[in-house]
């Protein structure tokens, strides 16, 4: 079986030896236990079996410890990519014994942080890898959409931003097209709400979709800005109803 506490503890402790001095650790965190969460919940709803429930768990917990290398290392470098370092880190003296005794679930842990936060899967991962792989992106996603609602654009300048920015048509094409929208085509903060917006294209399971319909998630975000230029105005309430259109399909 697997430890989650103990995990939990682990992986605080490693955070707290970096020393990173960035007001973004705190939150990190948050948002790493939150997906931990998430995770149990995705499992139990899907009836798997209490080891397979703490795996998800623990692949939760783990899947942006790259996140605080990049922190540590080079921020702002736009191609570090923290699914691939979180692997390093764990891969590194063996780390990831610190987290679990038992070796038999490494290449599914490995995997599913590799690949949470890639555009799509990998195709060809067996049906325990996509599984996880899955989980772990719903998981994280669903977190961000909350942080979205609740965390994010907390200041006016940022907020400012939000509301006085244009759309970019690239991004809005993907959303349109039922597709992740690729934020390397951002040109406005105004932008990130359509990219979160778009998550629901990347959702896989059902308990989610009934999450987000339930808390009125995308409606949530979009309604917190006053979008002050009318085109703008026009394409968020649009993206709004397509949004909601599409998770209603699901049901």
């Amino acid at each position: 079986m697997i430890d989650i506490e103990k995990a939990k503890k682990e992986l605080v402790d490693h955070v707290y030896k970096l020393e990173i001095e960035n007001p973004r650790v705190e939150i990190k965190i948050g948002h790493i236990m939150r997906v931990e969460e998430n995770c149990k919940n995705i499992a139990i709803d899907l009836g798997l079996a209490k080891e397979q429930i703490q795996l998800a768990q623990l692949i939760g917990l783990l899947h942006d410890i790259g996140r605080f290398e990049q922190y540590q290392i080079l921020e702002k470098n736009k191609k570090f990519d923290h699914g691939e370092a979180g692997v390093e880190v764990l891969k590194k003296n063996n780390y990831i014994r610190a987290y679990i005794e038992e070796n038999n679930y490494d290449n599914i842990i490995y995997t599913a942080i590799y690949e949470h936060n890639k555009y799509q899967l990998t195709e060809g991962l067996s049906k325990e890898k996509q599984l996880f792989s899955k989980i772990v992106k719903d998981a994280d996603k669903m977190d961000l959409l909350y942080e979205a609602i609740y965390l994010y654009w907390q200041n006016e300048e940022r907020i400012q931003k939000v509301e006085e920015g244009r759309l970019s048509e690239k991004m809005l094409q993907n959303f349109y097209e039922g597709k992740l929208a690729d934020s390397r085509n951002r040109i406005s903060e105004t932008d990130q709400i359509l990219r979160f917006a778009s998550f629901i294209y990347d959702i896989h399971f059902l308990c989610n979709f009934k999450k987000l319909r339930e808390n009125n998630y995308i409606s949530k975000m979009i309604d917190r800005f006053d979008y002050q230029l009318p085109e703008t105005k026009a394409e968020m309430m649009r993206v709004k109803e397509v949004a909601n259109q599409y998770i209603n399909s699901k049901f």
